[in-house]
């Protein structure tokens, strides 16, 4: 009888899934169907019927990833913040509630964003939703997997998360949904419990580029309470150099929408670990794009083999820099010791106890990192190749960085330019959950971190199946060319039936 009900229920969830935008009751009716299947929303807000909210998202329900403040449980899905609930909440939720949106819950994640297979949670891992009718539990992604999957599930409709190195896009790949890092900068990072300050961005997952856009449009604003969060004077000059393209019209025909559109293909990102259902999507995408009037070209990104061991030794040691806080004393759970007084040893025993194996470990390589020895060795040469990464990517890109020039005019375009470029989200379909431990989870992010380490835009797309597991493709542009990013995701996007 119990299974005869889910299966009704299911079907219904299907049927708003076809033809309507679901209200908060098939909202909370698709996390009764899924979450227990899932593990994706740890923390659920109870529905509250009386409450009224007005403003352009009102009717919308939103998750928020666990490592963002928020009036729930912020825990970062660690033993550290079991019982933590932050004072305040994240300037982008609380933008997100004055325009009318709903809080529905918090997300799972990888402890505090260490990891791509959201499998190092204290809540235990999070599950895909594909295959649907599979009895094997797949990864979603990470580190924002909860994220994802509360999205693909119809849980809410859009979702917040945090994007280091990927872990926005990467698990929007891997769940079929749209995964958007903006700009570093554009979303204010205030209420982001910090893993690498310099990489991080508060990122958006939904189902469509429309939803992303509205929420995309909400959250985008200065802050003072962020310091590294855009100006207005340098948002608007973004705004004059992206207008200044002459080239780029929005007055186009319908059957060609992004004529005027130069598209690269770095040859780079064809590296030896991507599959033959990724490099097959990656052209089928090129040769969409060439359908809709862009111009599709090759451009090469020397340094980006250097990226991922690079963003690696960056990140972990900026990681061991923001956890060192997690004491016990000022955040965390304390763990006393059971003899000595030393106060050494009572950081270590709440420090033992409170974190996981894997942010242990991204601790002790970031501690290394920045020791006497290594700092030059590593961390040093790690800054050398991000510049070096940076200035490839503003050598292909037609729009001048905003944050190199003070022009507010945008030249006219060298034929050897692009506006933007596209290449896969990942290199496979998401593996088995648990199958896929040691040095290849952090392959995961080979596609992804080059964005981070430039501060760029970037958006994952859902671009086909691979028996019955989504792929997705990733769009990149200028530093503040996010608009654009969206306009040619909207297009490039499976359109509903």
């Amino acid at each position: 009888m119990q299974l005869l009900l889910t299966r009704i229920k299911l079907n219904r969830l299907r049927t708003v899934r076809r033809y309507s935008t679901p209200s908060l009751n098939d909202t909370y009716e698709a996390i009764s169907v899924h979450n227990p299947r899932l593990n994706a929303l740890p923390h659920i807000h109870p529905l509250d019927p009386t409450q009224e909210a007005n403003g352009p998202l009102s009717g919308w329900s939103f998750a928020v990833k666990s490592n963002i403040a928020s009036p729930l449980p912020t825990t970062c899905a660690s033993s550290m913040l079991s019982s933590y609930t932050s004072p305040f909440s994240a300037t982008a939720v609380t933008k997100l509630e004055h325009a009318g949106a709903r809080m529905i819950g918090t997300s799972n994640m990888d402890e505090f964003g260490m990891g791509s297979l959201n499998q190092s949670s204290v809540h235990g891992p999070a599950h895909n939703l594909h295959p649907e009718n599979g009895n094997v539990l797949h990864s979603p992604g990470g580190s924002s997997g909860g994220s994802a999957a509360a999205v693909a599930a119809r849980m809410c409709r859009v979702a917040l998360g945090s994007d280091t190195g990927g872990s926005v896009r990467l698990p929007a790949s891997w769940c079929g949904v749209v995964g958007f890092k903006p700009s570093y900068g554009r979303v204010s990072r205030y209420g982001l419990v910090s893993y690498a300050s310099s990489l991080d961005s508060v990122g958006i997952l939904a189902r469509s580029t429309r939803d992303i856009r509205d929420t995309f449009n909400i959250i985008s604003a200065p802050d003072p309470h962020d310091m590294t969060c855009m100006s207005k004077s340098l948002r608007s000059r973004i705004d004059t150099l992206c207008a200044s393209r002459e080239w780029i019209s929005h007055n186009t025909i319908a059957s060609e929408p992004l004529k005027g559109v130069r598209v690269g293909v770095p040859s780079e990102f064809w590296v030896d670990e991507l599959s033959p259902s990724a490099i097959d999507a990656w052209k089928r995408g090129a040769a969409k794009l060439e359908s809709l009037g862009c111009d599709v070209i090759p451009v090469s990104l020397p340094h980006t083999p250097h990226t991922l061991p690079a963003y690696y030794t960056l990140a972990l040691a900026e990681a061991s820099s923001n956890l060192a806080r997690f004491d016990g004393i000022r955040f965390g759970t304390r763990h006393p010791p059971t003899q000595s007084t030393r106060a050494s040893l009572k950081y270590a025993q709440t420090r033992t106890m409170g974190f996981g194996d894997e942010v242990k470990r991204r601790i002790l390589l970031g501690t290394f990192v920045m020791s006497a020895r290594a700092y030059e060795n590593y961390y040093l040469p790690s800054q050398r190749i991000r510049r070096l990464v940076q200035r490839e990517f503003n050598r292909i890109f037609a729009m001048p960085n905003a944050l190199c020039t003070t022009n507010t005019k945008t030249d006219a375009r060298n034929v050897d330019k692009v506006d933007a470029i596209l290449f896969p989200t990942a290199t496979d379909t998401a593996p088995v959950q648990g199958s896929n431990n040691g040095l290849s989870a952090y392959v995961n992010d080979v596609m992804t971190v080059s964005a981070n380490m430039a501060g760029i835009p970037a958006i994952s797309v859902p671009f086909g199946l691979c028996e019955g597991m989504p792929l997705g493709l990733q769009i990149a542009a200028q530093y503040g060319d996010d608009d654009l990013v969206l306009r040619i995701a909207r297009h490039l996007e499976p359109q509903p039936a």
